[in-house]
């Protein structure tokens, strides 16, 4: 999915190969690949990131997202990415590191040229037996993930979507409330991808300017 958002039909036969030649639990490529080439958060850098949880009822729930945001994902008073403070316990940069990144982000942001259209794309994926309403709800709360990372978000010329896929490999709970954990855990890994798409970005410089990533000016942590 890295590969086919945005990328028209070539790209997406390219995905849908490239995933059925992979091993089960295979690593899937993170920061500027696929769609994530062109993609920034930002004045940052933006790209493509997984993240996957196993719940105690044994469900696999997963994300993968690319990151092409209008709003920030950096804090400007501690350069801390908004997503890793819901994450536990947060190490905040240097204050004289951040105040040199700050610096290079105001240079790059005089000269680039401003992107016309920003979309942060989501898939969101289980192997349970969701129903399609069920998945309709996922695609939903799945947003909120996106709302932790990215501040402001769902803007004007924002075009945010989340997908949900369920592949119905392990049966739920018939209690009404049994797909909760999955709602919440959609979340919590949307907001996780997006955090890993920006730390694994790397640094480009193009026709539209320069865009610098988070693991350049902060480390990669």
């Amino acid at each position: 999915y890295g590969m086919a958002f945005g990328g028209g039909g070539a790209m997406a036969k390219a995905a849908v190969e490239a995933a059925a030649a992979s091993a089960p639990g295979a690593p899937v490529p993170e920061g500027c690949v696929g769609a994530g080439t062109g993609a920034v958060a930002g004045q940052l850098k933006g790209g493509v990131g997984t993240a996957s949880t196993v719940l105690g009822s044994g469900i696999t729930v997963a994300a993968l997202v690319v990151v092409n945001a209008a709003g920030a994902v950096l804090d400007p008073e501690t350069g801390v990415l908004y997503g890793e403070l819901f994450q536990g316990r947060v190490a905040y940069p240097k204050e004289r590191v951040h105040e040199a990144a700050r610096e290079r982000l105001a240079k790059a942001a005089a000269g680039n040229a401003p992107p016309p259209l920003n979309t942060t794309l989501a898939v969101v994926a289980t192997d349970a037996a969701l129903t399609k309403a069920q998945a309709q709800k996922l695609a939903g709360t799945a947003h909120d993930g996106i709302a932790r990372a990215v501040r402001p978000v769902h803007l004007l010329h924002d075009g945010d979507t989340v997908f949900a896929l369920a592949t119905g490999d392990r049966p739920l709970d018939k209690h009404p409330l049994a797909p909760n954990d999955i709602l919440a855990a959609g979340a919590d890994l949307v907001t996780r991808a997006i955090v890993r798409a920006v730390r694994a970005a790397e640094s480009v410089e193009g026709p539209g300017g320069v865009w610098p990533s988070y693991a350049e000016l902060y480390g990669r942590g």
